[in-house]
């Protein structure tokens, strides 16, 4: 706890030296470490989330299938971690991957190139 507690800290210090504005203003804080994974869901290889990433996941197209964005059902599509990309920062990019499916590839090729060319949305 103390190491943790030393590395919130340092977080912190970072946090105030650019935005000097918050301190004093945040009512919360915590840390997670892969230690605070293994402590709590027991999990020696210190996975949280996600599926596990084997050849399967990415070789097999019963299992890409299943994970692909659409659905059966009219409509319905998924998104998140596991759709397409792994990790949580990644899952961000899931979500824009399956607005441009949702919407055609058209209709994202022209959002993509506004936002290299800086065009007008109209």
């Amino acid at each position: 706890q103390a190491l943790k507690a030393k590395f919130l800290q340092k977080a912190l210090d970072i946090l105030y030296r650019f935005y000097p504005q918050v301190k004093g203003k945040i009512d919360f804080t915590d840390l997670s470490t892969p230690l605070s994974i293994l402590h709590y869901l027991q999990t020696p290889q210190g996975g949280a989330v996600g599926l596990d990433q084997t050849p399967k996941r990415y070789g097999d197209w019963k299992v890409q299938k299943l994970l692909d964005v659409s659905t059966p059902i009219e409509n319905l599509y998924m998104t998140g971690q596991d759709q397409m990309l792994c990790g949580v920062v990644l899952a961000q990019l899931c979500g824009v991957i399956t607005a441009f499916r949702m919407v055609g590839f058209f209709p994202s090729l022209k959002i993509v190139l506004q936002s290299i060319f800086a065009l007008p949305s109209a």
